[in-house]
């Protein structure tokens, strides 16, 4: 029987370059009181070893994450668990500078923190985390979606623990493929546009049928994105810059959808590229599973039946996602496992975070029920766009590339050569030069690497 999802914004912690955190302080929770004295002492009922034991049945949280519909979801999983749990606001950029000054002071660490992805490599390389496949947790890594246990590993080999998936396809406007690519099915579009070099030529054909005013992207960096997050390649093998083998061919093809005209000039994430949703002047975005109700509709709020969703040229890919991971300094090791458990490997955790949250799950077996996660989004048209994800993006992601300590520093070189290549006229710029500028910069920010 079909399940009917809640129609919610998903305020999930996500930035258009990855997924990011939403704002929240950095701030400890309040200490509870302590116990009074005197008579107010004595009327206090005498606590049994099994309520000090019940007391202790909690996990602290950091995350970015801490509103109603999480709260309520929780007061879900403490009903069917007697588990309590506490939510701490930290932004993810402040994650890894949080754990390192609690853990240096001696502080108390949370029971689970998030790793959110642009900041996974980093934190995954800090040597401060349990494996939570061995005694006595035990968590089956068997049951999680196959893709992600590379990225849920650590530096030293630990399975630090899963998380909430995100991967992504490609949405389209309905009425402009249909002027301008003859068709507005998804499964013909995916037959027309099977890969970039097909992509690249069918945007040279609507920019001459416009005369420049239609693009087939708005930014560099939505193309950037989804070629990105196609790739597998190491941008770093050890101690060594791989940027030829890795970076060049995403360059190249960047460069060729620019001198094509193709592609508009607006910044990726910004107003702008936000305000285009809404517009009639491009045609493709990249989407995530949770760019459907956080980015397209709340972007184009008026855009009820003109959006499309498809698999884009080179097939589907990650975008985003947070693990849970415990560290070994927690306190509630035991109840924090527990609590990983049943919400990324239980069909009852599932329904929750679908219902709550509209999450997807990394335990797979859901995935062998194509109802699990399917409904029909009037604003795609009567697409099930959800159950497109599920059965047809899960099932496709072809491999990952495996999170790095130096992420951020090479998203931020790459950022760079993006607006060189939007900045020039025709395209005039050669991969040679900015992989030469990137490595450069690199070498400068971290030492320890070589070419």
């Amino acid at each position: 029987m079909k399940r009917k999802l809640l129609t919610i914004l998903m305020g999930a912690a996500i930035c258009i370059s990855s997924l990011a955190g939403c704002g929240g302080s950095g701030s400890q929770p309040q200490e509870a009181p302590a116990a009074s004295s005197g008579q107010e002492a004595e009327a206090q009922p005498q606590e049994t070893e099994g309520d000090s034991a019940a007391a202790d049945r909690e996990v602290t949280i950091w995350c970015w994450d801490t509103g109603d519909t999480r709260k309520q979801m929780h007061d879900e999983f403490t009903k069917a668990t007697g588990i309590k749990v506490n939510l701490v606001a930290v932004e993810s950029k402040d994650m890894t500078q949080k754990l390192q000054t609690t853990l240096a002071s001696g502080g108390e660490m949370p029971d689970i923190a998030w790793l959110e992805a642009t900041f996974r490599g980093k934190l995954l390389s800090l040597d401060i985390w349990e494996d939570i496949t061995s005694d006595p947790y035990n968590f089956d890594t068997s049951q999680v979606l196959d893709y992600l246990i590379p990225l849920e590993t650590a530096e030293g080999g630990q399975y630090v623990g899963p998380e909430c998936p995100s991967v992504a396809g490609m949405a389209y406007k309905r009425e402009l493929a249909k002027e301008y690519l003859g068709t507005d099915d998804p499964q013909e579009l995916e037959a027309m546009l099977s890969d970039w070099d097909a992509f690249i030529e069918k945007g040279k054909e609507v920019a001459e049928k416009s005369g420049g005013t239609v693009f087939m992207l708005s930014s560099l960096g939505a193309a950037g994105q989804m070629l990105k997050g196609q790739s597998t390649a190491p941008f770093v093998e050890g101690d060594k810059l791989n940027l030829d083998a890795s970076m060049r061919p995403i360059l190249e093809k960047l460069l060729e959808m620019k001198q094509a005209g193709m592609v508009d000039v607006l910044d990726f994430s910004s107003a702008e590229e936000g305000a285009s949703y809404a517009g009639d002047e491009h045609i493709f975005y990249p989407c995530a599973n949770w760019s459907v109700e956080f980015t397209i509709k709340s972007n184009d709020k008026d855009g009820q039946g003109r959006w499309g969703f498809m698999l884009p040229p080179g097939g589907p890919f990650p975008w985003g996602g947070t693990v849970m991971g415990v560290p070994r300094g927690a306190v509630h090791k035991e109840e924090a496992v527990e609590y990983i458990r049943f919400f990324f490997a239980s069909e009852e955790g599932a329904v929750l975070q679908r219902d709550y949250k509209g999450n997807f799950s990394p335990y797979k077996p859901l995935y062998e029920d194509a109802t699990f996660y399917s409904g029909e989004d009037e604003y795609f048209a009567g697409q099930d766009v959800l159950q497109a994800i599920s059965q047809e993006v899960f099932p496709n992601i072809k491999g990952v590339r495996l999170p790095s300590k130096y992420d951020q520093d090479i998203d931020d070189v790459y950022n760079l050569a993006l607006k060189t290549i939007n900045a020039s006229v025709d395209g005039s710029v050669s991969v040679d030069s900015l992989i030469e500028s990137m490595t450069e910069e690199l070498l400068t920010k971290q030492p320890d690497l070589s070419k």
